[in-house]
């Protein structure tokens, strides 16, 4: 059966995913040793703070749209799909510009909290734009399981927007603003090509349809809230760091978060290939079966705490060692976030029976009561205590996560967590 596994292509796909992520995830941080020695706390808070500008217009500009494409995949013939891309183009093209009119009704206000000169708040704009058309792009890919084009395309983003960073950083010294015209201009070049690489597969036609502009919508505005909220869990941190306590503490922020995220990074790798096994045994489970699933679901809690304390004390000694000595402190942000996405993980763990179940309203709800909560809780604590406050929040919010989701997986799949009766039958058997 393994073997079969092994040579399926979902097994495959899966591998080179994991692999990917894992590759786009870590070069930032393996480069941060050179980009380190030639920007500032302040350039890296520049940084960060244009980047979550672009997630945050991004949410409207794009409206899901990527979703409403890799849905209709399945359940319309290639000719209605390409009059429905099309017609998707033209709703980026009009979000496009109705969040354009908001920035400029509102630009003093963005201009005062965000400390970026204006032309970059437009550029936000584009970039977005781009993101878009490069999602749906890959989307067609992997809804084709053709990974390795999706793959290839993506690293050669990745490295394309790196050449072109260290060659404006290091060779041009445009400092801050070098990293971001090397990223914004990899994004504008693959979201061009990604509009060759629709009309040459042939997935591209211009004719307005109200229909399919009524049914991509349909799809995508529900999950702005949705959306906002995982948003919230990381970009409104950023934002309140620099309007509060400023970009220097934000690049601090931000570099210390790089090295904290890697938990997030296995996690969410181990938990591409768990979940498919946790589906499957879930199918015909004996009572045996379920106290070994719980029993191993413990040990892996315990463990990725401690792998978690591990991964985090290695990474301090990192920056002390490798880092330029004005950006040590962002030592001080490892632990937290480093054990905040600890409890991710536990909490990709339970959030499984959920989606089994396909009670995904729950999910939901509890995703956007807990990133209320983190917004709350991150803006008092940064007020009050600096941006150490913003990684309290993250743990906070994260753990307060995993507790809610684990109780509403209880409910949906019935399983032994009661921790006495657990032990007693497990361990001491």
């Amino acid at each position: 059966m393994f073997a079969k596994l092994k040579k399926s292509i979902l097994f495959k796909n899966t591998f080179i995913y994991t692999l990917l992520q894992i590759f786009n995830k870590g070069i930032p941080l393996l480069l941060l040793p050179i980009l380190t020695r030639y920007l500032t706390p302040e350039d890296y808070g520049m940084i960060a703070t244009f980047s979550t500008f672009v997630g945050g217009i991004a949410i409207f500009v794009g409206l899901s749209m990527s979703g409403a494409v890799g849905v209709s995949f399945f359940h319309l013939e290639r000719s209605e799909l390409k009059l429905y891309i099309g017609n998707v183009f033209n709703i980026l093209l009009l979000s496009a510009f109705f969040i354009t009119l908001i920035i400029i009704i509102f630009e003093p206000y963005i201009l005062e909290k965000l400390q970026l000169p204006k032309i970059w708040i437009y550029v936000a704009i584009i970039v977005a734009f781009m993101q878009m058309l490069t999602a749906i792009n890959l989307t067609l890919w992997r809804s084709e399981q053709k990974a390795k084009p999706f793959a290839f395309y993506e690293i050669s983003q990745t490295l394309f927007n790196i050449v072109l960073s260290l060659f404006f950083i290091i060779i041009l010294d445009y400092g801050w603003e070098g990293r971001i015209l090397g990223s914004s201009l990899a994004m504008i070049f693959f979201g061009i090509l990604s509009m060759v690489f629709l009309y040459k597969r042939d997935y591209l036609i211009f004719n307005y349809s109200l229909n399919d502009i009524k049914s991509a919508l349909h799809f995508g505005i529900p999950l702005i809230p949705h959306q906002m909220a995982l948003w919230m869990r990381s970009g409104v941190d950023i934002l309140f760091i620099t309007s509060i306590v400023g970009v220097s503490a934000t690049g601090l922020y931000t570099v210390g978060f790089q090295f904290g995220i890697v938990i997030g990074i296995f996690a969410n790798a181990f938990n591409n290939a768990f979940s498919p096994y946790l589906y499957e045994k879930l199918k015909n489970i004996t009572q045996k079966g379920k106290q070994d699933l719980v029993k191993f679901t413990y040990i892996y809690f315990v463990g990725i705490l401690v792998f978690a304390m591990l991964l985090s004390t290695l990474f301090v000694w990192l920056i002390d060692v490798f880092l330029p000595n004005k950006f040590h402190g962002a030592s001080e942000y490892v632990y937290l976030i480093s054990f905040a996405y600890a409890f991710h993980g536990m909490y990709l763990m339970v959030v499984n029976y959920i989606f089994y179940a396909k009670k995904n309203h729950f999910l939901s709800m509890i995703t956007l009561f807990t990133s209320i909560f983190h917004v709350m809780v991150s803006y008092v604590l940064i007020y009050y205590i600096g941006a150490i406050g913003a990684a309290y929040a993250s743990i906070l919010s994260f753990i307060l996560t995993f507790i809610l989701v684990w109780r509403i997986s209880a409910k949906v799949v019935p399983m032994p967590w009661n921790f006495k009766k657990y032990t007693r039958r497990i361990w001491f058997k």
